[in-house]
């Protein structure tokens, strides 16, 4: 992929074809975001407006630049996560005054904290006291011990949230959600599960993890590559394996939509956008589309992407959007 389509896709100035592009690019593979995350590791380093001079934020951006080329040809993993690691630590102390308005630390009895994202936020990033990390998702909610138990490692959390556990064999963590819990000893995730959702969600992408009922009663027990689905009316738990890079994309300020109807897309609109959909056309849920963009993007653009993949055409009015396929 062209550094200059990169360049364009950060800034925001990408045609709505490049952007297209970039993002079936971005899916193809692992290393594609890996490459991608430490361009743009080198992106927030050259926002950073703590250096002297220009001339010095120019030098500092040169030798950032030559690293991550030397990455490519040797110890590329290495390399991405030191880049990774000083970006985290840029970022978050240019950050830090928006973090107060953006989370909200509310201690709801001693020694607990609750960190809440807006429906209208991007992905957060939580670190607990164990070492374990979490990427919160808009609208989600995570409550923890400043210090956990010397017995469990008990979170409580509704909303959808990448864990990366840190593993300790003599303390299990525990994901508690409204209808299941998630048991771990260290391993990588993804849940979601959201009040208005009828199932929740556990998708695993390394290490094992337990899927149990609100009574700590084992239901299944998953590998990598496997989610598990419980049905909160019937109360029954499937598993099933996935592509697990298109229920994690969001980390990376992406959603990523697979083997979905327009139907399908359309709510997840009028989630993120706040907008009503009425398709004209009863025959759109039979078809099935593959369908990205990047959060914060205006509904004018993601509706643009939209149509160079189906075969619609669209007037907005205010809050309402009304799609005719043609």
């Amino acid at each position: 992929m062209d550094e200059e389509i990169m360049m364009k896709y950060l800034q925001g100035e990408c045609s709505p074809e490049e952007e297209t592009l970039f993002l079936e690019w971005l899916q193809q593979s692992p290393e594609n975001k890996k490459r991608f995350f430490e361009y743009k590791a080198l992106w927030n380093y050259r926002r950073v407006k703590h250096f002297g001079t220009g001339d010095q934020l120019n030098k500092a951006t040169i030798d950032l630049h030559r690293n991550i080329h030397l990455a490519e040809s040797r110890r590329r993993k290495q390399v991405y996560l030191r880049l990774a690691r000083y970006a985290a630590i840029f970022i978050f102390a240019l950050a830090l005054p928006a973090l107060y308005t953006t989370y909200h630390h509310l201690y709801t009895a001693p020694g607990l904290i609750t960190v809440s994202i807006a429906q209208t936020d991007s992905s957060k990033f939580v670190t607990l006291s164990d070492g374990s990390r979490v990427w919160l998702n808009s609208n989600s909610s995570i409550t923890y011990p400043e210090k956990f138990s010397s017995v469990e490692r008990i979170v409580q959390f509704t909303g959808e949230g990448y864990f990366e556990v840190a593993h300790d064999s003599l303390h299990p963590f525990k994901v508690q959600t409204d209808n299941v819990q998630v048991r771990v000893l260290g391993t990588s995730f993804n849940v979601r599960s959201y009040a208005s959702d009828r199932k929740t969600e556990t998708t695993l992408v390394e290490g094992k993890v337990v899927i149990q009922n609100k009574q700590g009663n084992n239901l299944a027990v998953l590998t990598p590559g496997q989610m598990g689905e419980y049905d909160k009316t019937s109360q029954y738990l499937s598993v099933k394996a996935v592509d697990t890079e298109h229920y994690t994309a969001w980390r990376y300020g992406l959603v990523s939509l697979t083997n979905v109807t327009l139907g399908d897309i359309t709510q997840k609109l009028s989630e993120l956008y706040q907008v009503h959909f009425t398709i004209n056309d009863p025959k759109a849920k039979q078809t099935s589309y593959n369908f990205s963009f990047r959060k914060g993007q205006s509904i004018d653009k993601v509706l643009e992407m939209l149509g160079f993949i189906a075969p619609i055409r669209y007037t907005v009015q205010g809050k309402e959007i009304s799609i005719t396929v043609l």
